[in-house]
């Protein structure tokens, strides 16, 4: 798999020798519309990202109650009081509630009651969770609405305690107990049109999948102190990740969206446009280079560099964009180059996260189309608003929910 040391080739339709300015007005201006248009419409509760556009668009300071973001954070506050339907960390899940409320806390500091009181009701939760051990699906272990999710929210809060995410970590690491990973082997959604391919595989995505435990059970062991245990299971499923990996017809290093089955069927293969932070490339490279810092993990920190430098060599627009969204999108492959730039110093990767700054500039021209792609943080107008507002200086402890940082 290796590359060789010679400089990787220009990005298919890039300039590389351009560096995009970034206009944080042009962001703030059409953030603030959309908030508005969102307090207008008496907002929704049940997904973090209104809350954490509204809290980046101020920063630290207080906005008049009458302002784009205190109007939509108020909206947001009402629709709240909804039913949670999970725990989990996107949606309309508690862990979702519990970070954003932290994370909108720093402008609104009233709001650190109610997030603190969220996390009392989540720790009493997962110290006796109803989760499946046999037979599971993406809310028995995942990122987006299961307990990998929840624990990276818990890694995140410096209110939480190693005693609080100590039942999460457990509960992840019965489900990949054994060498064959059984435990992970989706039992569910036979027939489904799009998820039935899950059934009887190991999901090998980030959101719903192994490398999304990987993730979590990273961020636990960096806010708790690496063990033993901990170090042990980190390193056998990083290696069971590397050892899935293979390169596609474009010299891509990169992942099937699942294990073989055990009747030897495979799985789809991403070497088309899923090669984003949910699945594929991009998502599973970032987090092997996280697992690698904390394991101290050289061959393993070097094979995910690999992998991605494989991606950018290879980096098409036309083939790899799939809309603007965090989970699939733009914005999402931005961030994850973006911080392989920031913390890995890979300059292949800057280059390709200034270019995809620029497409999601371009996208600002049209803000009613934007508008329409939703308010949830993963998919909607939110993540990408959010994106840009953190390449551009701010805070960027809400990239957490993302396994980024």
């Amino acid at each position: 798999m290796a590359l060789g040391s010679e400089p990787a080739p220009a990005l298919k339709g890039i300039d590389v020798t351009s560096t995009p300015v970034l206009e944080r007005a042009a962001v703030q201006a059409v953030a603030e519309t959309l908030l508005d248009d969102y307090a207008s419409a008496a907002g929704q509760g049940s997904d973090p990202g209104p809350a954490i556009l509204a809290a980046l668009v101020t920063g630290r300071e207080r906005p008049p109650d009458d302002s784009a973001a205190g109007r939509a954070m108020a909206a947001w506050l009402r629709g709240s009081r909804a039913p949670l339907t999970h725990p989990g960390l996107f949606g309309g899940g508690a862990a979702a509630r519990m970070f954003a409320l932290r994370i909108a806390s720093g402008t609104w500091p009233m709001l650190a009651g109610p997030a603190a009181k969220l996390r009392a009701r989540l720790v009493e939760y997962v110290a006796a969770p109803r989760w499946r051990t046999t037979g599971v699906g993406w809310e028995d272990y995942d990122l987006i609405v299961g307990p990998a999710g929840v624990l990276l929210a818990f890694a995140a809060d410096p209110d939480a305690t190693a005693a609080e995410r100590a039942p999460l970590t457990s509960r992840l690491a019965l489900l990949c107990a054994d060498p064959e990973l059984s435990g992970l082997r989706v039992g569910r959604y036979e027939g489904e049109k799009l998820r039935g391919w899950n059934f009887g595989r190991v999901n090998l995505g980030v959101a719903h999948g192994l490398p999304g435990i990987v993730a979590a059970l990273r961020a636990a062991a960096e806010a708790d102190g690496l063990d033993e245990e901990q170090d042990g299971l980190l390193r056998r499923l990083s290696a069971r990740l590397v050892a899935e990996a293979y390169v596609d017809g474009r010299n891509v290093i990169t992942w099937p969206f699942g294990t073989t089955r055990p009747d030897g069927h495979r799985a789809p293969k991403g070497d088309g446009r899923r090669q984003a932070w949910c699945y594929g490339c991009p998502g599973n490279a970032w987090t092997l280079w996280e697992a690698a810092r904390v394991l101290g993990d050289g061959d393993l920190a070097a094979f995910a560099l690999e992998a991605a430098r494989s991606f950018v060599a290879a980096y098409d627009d036309d083939l790899y964009l799939d809309g603007l969204g965090l989970c699939h999108g733009a914005a999402g492959l931005m961030t994850v180059f973006d911080a392989f730039a920031r913390h890995a110093g890979l300059p292949e990767a800057a280059r390709l996260a200034e270019h995809l700054t620029d497409r999601l500039m371009d996208g600002l021209d049209d803000p009613r189309a934007l508008a329409g792609t939703g308010w949830s943080l993963l998919e909607g107008a939110p993540g990408v608003l959010s994106a840009l507002l953190t390449r551009s200086g701010g805070d960027r402890r809400w990239l957490a929910t993302m396994a980024l940082s």
